[in-house]
């Protein structure tokens, strides 16, 4: 029989129960930080937060182009996901979102009491 690869280890792994034990105290620590950036932004009309949200936006778009660069040189502008791309740029498709997502949400916030 030839030898068959060996799987890699995830170095990332977290036990459930340090991650479900540390989920609510880093999503206090966020919720606290975003919350003071707002009143600090509505008080004294600072941009900061704005300006990086917009950040935010845009290197996550900029990751979105280069994941999806594969199926444009294929002229496949209207794919929907990243099941149509492989290996590397499926890790870019997902940093992408992980970058415009949270984006999205704090201009949401932004707005919402800003108004």
């Amino acid at each position: 029989m030839p030898d068959e690869p060996k799987k890699k280890s995830n170095d990332w792994y977290v036990p459930p129960d340090i991650a479900a034990s540390a989920a609510p105290i880093l999503i206090c620590i966020i919720v606290i930080s975003v919350a003071s950036g707002v009143s600090w932004a509505r008080s004294f009309g600072d941009l900061t937060l704005f300006r990086f949200a917009l950040l935010l936006a845009g290197i996550g778009v900029v990751l979105l182009f280069f994941a999806r660069l594969p199926l444009y040189r294929q002229r496949r502008f209207f794919t929907f996901g990243p099941r149509a791309v492989t290996g590397i740029h499926r890790k870019l498709y997902y940093a992408a979102y992980v970058f415009i997502v949270p984006s999205i949400a704090l201009l949401g916030i932004l707005l919402a009491c800003c108004r």
